[in-house]
Protein backbone atom coordinates (compact mmCIF):
# COMPACT_ATOMS: atom_id res chain seq x y z
CA UNK A 1 0.00 0.00 0.00
CA UNK A 2 2.80 2.47 0.79
CA UNK A 3 4.50 1.31 -2.96
CA UNK A 4 1.24 2.21 -4.02
CA UNK A 5 0.32 5.68 -2.80
CA UNK A 6 3.66 7.16 -3.16
CA UNK A 7 3.19 6.03 -6.68
CA UNK A 8 -0.44 7.44 -7.09
CA UNK A 9 1.13 10.71 -5.05
CA UNK A 10 4.46 11.22 -7.62
CA UNK A 11 1.97 10.87 -10.41
CA UNK A 12 -0.19 13.53 -9.21
CA UNK A 13 2.72 15.67 -8.68
CA UNK A 14 4.19 15.26 -12.67
CA UNK A 15 0.88 16.18 -13.36
CA UNK A 16 0.65 19.20 -11.56
CA UNK A 17 4.01 20.17 -13.05
CA UNK A 18 3.63 20.80 -16.41
CA UNK A 19 0.95 23.54 -16.33
CA UNK A 20 3.10 24.81 -12.81
CA UNK A 21 6.02 25.04 -15.25
CA UNK A 22 4.18 27.39 -17.33
CA UNK A 23 2.60 29.41 -15.16
CA UNK A 24 6.20 31.37 -14.98
CA UNK A 25 5.53 32.11 -18.81
CA UNK A 26 8.49 31.98 -21.83
CA UNK A 27 9.78 34.81 -23.13
CA UNK A 28 11.09 34.90 -26.82
CA UNK A 29 12.96 37.87 -29.06
CA UNK A 30 13.38 37.73 -32.55
CA UNK A 31 15.52 40.54 -34.27
CA UNK A 32 14.90 41.21 -38.22
CA UNK A 33 16.39 43.50 -40.63
CA UNK A 34 13.77 45.34 -42.46
CA UNK A 35 14.27 47.30 -45.77
CA UNK A 36 13.23 51.11 -45.58
CA UNK A 37 9.22 51.35 -46.04
CA UNK A 38 8.87 48.15 -45.43
CA UNK A 39 5.91 46.60 -43.36
CA UNK A 40 5.88 44.22 -40.55
CA UNK A 41 2.01 42.06 -40.19
CA UNK A 42 0.97 40.67 -36.56
CA UNK A 43 -1.22 38.26 -36.50
CA UNK A 44 -2.51 37.49 -32.88
CA UNK A 45 -6.31 36.59 -31.75
CA UNK A 46 -5.15 36.55 -27.94
CA UNK A 47 -3.31 38.69 -25.87
CA UNK A 48 -1.72 41.99 -26.42
CA UNK A 49 0.82 43.52 -29.04
CA UNK A 50 1.99 46.86 -28.09
CA UNK A 51 4.42 48.72 -30.65
CA UNK A 52 6.59 51.31 -30.64
CA UNK A 53 9.29 52.96 -32.51
CA UNK A 54 13.10 52.28 -32.91
CA UNK A 55 15.93 54.46 -33.95
CA UNK A 56 17.83 51.17 -35.44
CA UNK A 57 17.16 49.12 -38.65
CA UNK A 58 15.64 46.06 -37.38
CA UNK A 59 12.37 45.00 -36.57
CA UNK A 60 12.43 43.55 -32.29
CA UNK A 61 9.93 41.53 -31.01
CA UNK A 62 9.96 40.06 -27.71
CA UNK A 63 6.86 37.78 -27.35
CA UNK A 64 5.49 36.30 -24.21
CA UNK A 65 3.79 32.56 -24.46
CA UNK A 66 1.34 31.07 -21.55
CA UNK A 67 1.32 27.77 -22.62
CA UNK A 68 3.15 24.89 -24.81
CA UNK A 69 -0.09 25.05 -26.92
CA UNK A 70 0.42 27.26 -29.32
CA UNK A 71 3.46 28.80 -30.94
CA UNK A 72 4.74 32.01 -33.10
CA UNK A 73 5.74 31.77 -36.92
CA UNK A 74 8.43 34.22 -38.07
CA UNK A 75 8.94 34.57 -41.61
CA UNK A 76 10.72 37.68 -44.04
CA UNK A 77 10.86 38.15 -47.65
CA UNK A 78 14.17 37.85 -49.43
CA UNK A 79 14.16 41.37 -49.99
CA UNK A 80 13.49 42.36 -46.18
CA UNK A 81 10.53 44.48 -47.46
CA UNK A 82 8.01 42.35 -45.27
CA UNK A 83 8.04 40.78 -42.23
CA UNK A 84 5.51 38.51 -40.41
CA UNK A 85 4.59 36.96 -37.27
CA UNK A 86 1.93 34.59 -36.57
CA UNK A 87 0.32 32.95 -33.54
CA UNK A 88 -1.31 29.99 -34.38
CA UNK A 89 -2.43 26.66 -31.89
CA UNK A 90 -0.32 23.76 -32.63
CA UNK A 91 -2.43 20.88 -34.04
CA UNK A 92 -4.78 18.41 -32.12
CA UNK A 93 -4.46 21.06 -29.08
CA UNK A 94 -7.33 22.85 -27.33
CA UNK A 95 -5.98 25.59 -25.36
CA UNK A 96 -7.92 27.66 -22.80
CA UNK A 97 -8.23 31.40 -23.78
CA UNK A 98 -5.30 31.49 -20.99
CA UNK A 99 -3.13 29.41 -22.55
CA UNK A 100 -3.73 30.22 -26.29
CA UNK A 101 -2.61 34.12 -25.20
CA UNK A 102 0.67 35.99 -27.08
CA UNK A 103 1.89 39.13 -25.84
CA UNK A 104 4.08 41.24 -28.25
CA UNK A 105 5.85 43.90 -27.73
CA UNK A 106 6.96 45.05 -31.04
CA UNK A 107 9.63 48.17 -31.92
CA UNK A 108 9.72 48.94 -35.22
CA UNK A 109 12.02 51.82 -37.02
CA UNK A 110 10.15 55.04 -38.50
CA UNK A 111 8.28 54.63 -41.39
CA UNK A 112 8.04 51.00 -41.22
CA UNK A 113 4.44 50.01 -41.85
CA UNK A 114 3.05 47.57 -39.61
CA UNK A 115 -0.17 45.67 -39.70
CA UNK A 116 -2.03 43.94 -36.70
CA UNK A 117 -5.11 41.31 -36.88
CA UNK A 118 -6.58 39.64 -34.37
CA UNK A 119 -10.17 38.50 -32.54
CA UNK A 120 -9.79 39.48 -28.70
CA UNK A 121 -6.16 41.08 -28.91
CA UNK A 122 -5.33 44.36 -27.23
CA UNK A 123 -3.59 46.85 -29.46
CA UNK A 124 -1.24 49.77 -28.49
CA UNK A 125 0.26 52.09 -30.80
CA UNK A 126 2.50 54.82 -28.63
CA UNK A 127 5.00 57.45 -29.93
CA UNK A 128 5.31 56.02 -33.48
CA UNK A 129 5.98 57.46 -37.01
CA UNK A 130 4.60 54.38 -39.24
CA UNK A 131 1.21 53.96 -41.22
CA UNK A 132 -0.79 51.40 -39.11
CA UNK A 133 -3.76 48.89 -39.84
CA UNK A 134 -5.02 47.60 -36.42
CA UNK A 135 -7.65 45.24 -36.88
CA UNK A 136 -9.51 43.48 -33.34
CA UNK A 137 -13.14 42.22 -32.77
CA UNK A 138 -13.57 42.66 -29.51
CA UNK A 139 -10.33 43.62 -27.96
CA UNK A 140 -9.25 47.49 -27.56
CA UNK A 141 -7.09 49.75 -29.38
CA UNK A 142 -5.43 52.45 -28.45
CA UNK A 143 -3.17 55.05 -30.59
CA UNK A 144 -1.48 58.28 -28.91
CA UNK A 145 1.55 60.04 -30.01
CA UNK A 146 1.59 59.73 -33.52
CA UNK A 147 3.06 61.70 -36.46
CA UNK A 148 2.39 62.15 -40.07
CA UNK A 149 0.85 58.89 -40.32
CA UNK A 150 -2.17 57.13 -42.02
CA UNK A 151 -4.04 55.33 -39.05
CA UNK A 152 -6.80 52.74 -39.98
CA UNK A 153 -8.93 50.69 -37.50
CA UNK A 154 -11.29 47.85 -37.89
CA UNK A 155 -13.28 46.90 -34.68
CA UNK A 156 -16.58 45.08 -33.77
CA UNK A 157 -16.95 45.64 -30.19
CA UNK A 158 -13.25 47.15 -28.98
CA UNK A 159 -13.44 50.92 -27.83
CA UNK A 160 -10.93 53.01 -29.80
CA UNK A 161 -9.47 55.83 -28.28
CA UNK A 162 -7.04 57.90 -30.22
CA UNK A 163 -4.60 60.97 -28.83
CA UNK A 164 -2.39 63.46 -30.15
CA UNK A 165 -2.51 62.51 -33.48
CA UNK A 166 -0.12 64.85 -35.67
CA UNK A 167 -0.85 65.35 -39.74
CA UNK A 168 -2.99 61.70 -39.08
CA UNK A 169 -5.03 60.72 -42.19
CA UNK A 170 -7.45 58.54 -39.65
CA UNK A 171 -10.32 56.40 -40.51
CA UNK A 172 -11.72 54.31 -37.99
CA UNK A 173 -14.73 51.90 -38.22
CA UNK A 174 -16.54 49.87 -35.36
CA UNK A 175 -19.98 48.15 -35.08
CA UNK A 176 -20.97 48.45 -31.40
CA UNK A 177 -17.62 50.04 -30.12
CA UNK A 178 -16.92 53.56 -29.06
CA UNK A 179 -14.69 55.48 -30.69
CA UNK A 180 -12.75 58.75 -28.35
CA UNK A 181 -11.00 61.00 -29.77
CA UNK A 182 -8.73 63.89 -28.27
CA UNK A 183 -6.04 66.10 -29.81
CA UNK A 184 -6.36 64.58 -33.18
CA UNK A 185 -6.06 66.46 -36.06
CA UNK A 186 -4.43 66.62 -40.23
CA UNK A 187 -5.81 66.46 -43.55
CA UNK A 188 -9.09 63.52 -43.19
CA UNK A 189 -10.40 62.35 -39.76
CA UNK A 190 -12.95 59.89 -40.32
CA UNK A 191 -14.76 57.87 -37.81
CA UNK A 192 -18.10 55.78 -38.23
CA UNK A 193 -19.95 53.43 -36.40
CA UNK A 194 -23.56 51.46 -36.20
CA UNK A 195 -24.64 52.07 -32.36
CA UNK A 196 -21.13 52.81 -30.89
CA UNK A 197 -20.96 56.47 -29.37
CA UNK A 198 -18.27 58.74 -31.27
CA UNK A 199 -16.40 61.19 -28.85
CA UNK A 200 -14.24 64.33 -30.36
CA UNK A 201 -12.11 67.01 -28.73
CA UNK A 202 -10.04 69.31 -30.75
CA UNK A 203 -9.82 71.90 -32.75
CA UNK A 204 -10.08 70.65 -36.20
CA UNK A 205 -6.90 71.91 -37.27
CA UNK A 206 -4.99 72.13 -40.25
CA UNK A 207 -7.67 72.80 -42.64
CA UNK A 208 -8.81 68.86 -43.09
CA UNK A 209 -11.72 67.02 -43.68
CA UNK A 210 -13.52 65.79 -40.19
CA UNK A 211 -16.83 63.23 -40.75
CA UNK A 212 -18.31 61.65 -37.56
CA UNK A 213 -21.27 59.40 -38.43
CA UNK A 214 -22.96 56.82 -36.73
CA UNK A 215 -26.14 55.03 -36.85
CA UNK A 216 -27.89 55.02 -33.61
CA UNK A 217 -25.22 56.15 -31.56
CA UNK A 218 -24.34 59.43 -29.86
CA UNK A 219 -22.00 61.96 -31.48
CA UNK A 220 -20.24 64.39 -28.88
CA UNK A 221 -17.47 67.41 -30.46
CA UNK A 222 -16.22 69.58 -27.69
CA UNK A 223 -14.14 72.56 -29.06
CA UNK A 224 -12.45 75.70 -28.27
CA UNK A 225 -14.23 78.81 -29.41
CA UNK A 226 -10.90 79.45 -31.47
CA UNK A 227 -11.78 76.58 -33.55
CA UNK A 228 -12.49 77.19 -37.32
CA UNK A 229 -14.90 75.16 -38.87
CA UNK A 230 -17.59 74.46 -41.68
CA UNK A 231 -20.01 72.63 -39.97
CA UNK A 232 -22.47 70.49 -41.83
CA UNK A 233 -24.96 68.42 -38.79
CA UNK A 234 -27.86 66.14 -39.60
CA UNK A 235 -29.90 63.87 -37.32
CA UNK A 236 -32.57 61.55 -38.91
CA UNK A 237 -34.61 61.63 -36.05
CA UNK A 238 -32.49 62.16 -33.15
CA UNK A 239 -31.59 65.78 -31.44
CA UNK A 240 -28.77 68.21 -32.31
CA UNK A 241 -27.88 70.56 -29.95
CA UNK A 242 -24.74 73.24 -30.28
CA UNK A 243 -24.17 76.14 -27.92
CA UNK A 244 -21.69 77.67 -31.06
CA UNK A 245 -22.35 81.01 -32.21
CA UNK A 246 -22.45 79.09 -35.45
CA UNK A 247 -23.11 81.40 -38.63
CA UNK A 248 -25.94 80.21 -41.16
CA UNK A 249 -25.43 79.37 -44.45
CA UNK A 250 -27.56 80.93 -46.78
CA UNK A 251 -27.07 78.03 -49.44
CA UNK A 252 -26.85 74.17 -48.16
CA UNK A 253 -27.74 70.77 -49.84
CA UNK A 254 -30.21 70.42 -47.16
CA UNK A 255 -32.73 72.51 -45.20
CA UNK A 256 -31.25 73.64 -42.11
CA UNK A 257 -34.34 72.25 -39.34
CA UNK A 258 -34.30 73.38 -35.74
CA UNK A 259 -32.84 70.49 -33.37
CA UNK A 260 -31.87 68.31 -36.42
CA UNK A 261 -30.29 69.92 -38.76
CA UNK A 262 -27.72 72.82 -39.61
CA UNK A 263 -25.00 73.79 -41.49
CA UNK A 264 -22.89 76.98 -40.65
CA UNK A 265 -19.37 78.46 -40.09
CA UNK A 266 -17.53 79.12 -36.98
CA UNK A 267 -14.64 81.61 -37.24
CA UNK A 268 -13.39 81.86 -40.79
CA UNK A 269 -15.18 77.82 -41.47
CA UNK A 270 -11.22 76.68 -42.52
CA UNK A 271 -11.74 73.11 -41.71
CA UNK A 272 -15.11 70.98 -42.77
CA UNK A 273 -17.24 69.24 -40.02
CA UNK A 274 -19.47 67.08 -41.26
CA UNK A 275 -21.70 64.84 -38.26
CA UNK A 276 -24.66 62.63 -39.48
CA UNK A 277 -26.71 60.21 -37.44
CA UNK A 278 -29.97 58.99 -38.03
CA UNK A 279 -31.46 58.24 -34.12
CA UNK A 280 -28.42 59.19 -32.13
CA UNK A 281 -27.82 62.75 -30.40
CA UNK A 282 -25.60 65.34 -31.85
CA UNK A 283 -23.96 67.83 -29.70
CA UNK A 284 -21.78 70.30 -30.09
CA UNK A 285 -20.30 71.87 -27.25
CA UNK A 286 -17.73 74.83 -26.71
CA UNK A 287 -14.54 72.52 -24.61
Amino acid sequence: MTKLNYAATFGLAVALAAPAMWAAEVHKEARLDIAPGGSVNIFNNGGSVNLHSDAGKQVVVVYTMHSDKVEVDQTTTADKRRAEFRTHVIADQKPSPEEARVDYDVSVPKGVGVTVSGATATIVADNMSSDLTLSTDTGQVTVRNVYRSHITVHSVAAPVTLSNITNGTVDVTTSTGTVEMTSVFGPKVKAGTTSGNITYRGDCAGGGEYSFATHSGAIDVLMPETASVDLSAHTETGILQTDFAFKAKDHNYFTNKQGSSFSGTSNSGLSSLELRSFSGKIRVKKQ
